[in-house]
């Protein structure tokens, strides 16, 4: 079954808000710049993230592509998911 853009957004969203204060007590979290650069997330939530959604989306990221162009985002992080299970 196809997920949709705005389905894994929302999910992504959900695990951001449960396992991070931080994020949760953010109004608008911005969803094209990157959460390591605003402060929202330290390396061990990106490890964390990246554990998420390989095991919720049963795919593997690479090494290479944890870097800011394709994960430097909520949004990029979508796209990149996207991509990965419309494979």
């Amino acid at each position: 079954m196809e997920k949709s853009e705005n389905k894994i957004l929302t999910e992504l969203l959900n695990y951001l808000n449960q396992s991070s204060p931080l994020i949760k007590n953010t109004k608008d979290l911005p969803l094209n710049k990157s959460l390591l650069e605003l402060g929202y997330l330290d390396s061990f939530g990106v490890i964390d993230l990246v554990s998420y959604i390989e095991k919720k989306y049963k795919i593997n990221i690479e090494n290479e592509e944890l870097t800011k162009e394709k994960f430097g985002s909520i949004n990029k992080m979508v796209k990149l998911i996207l991509q990965k299970i419309n494979v």
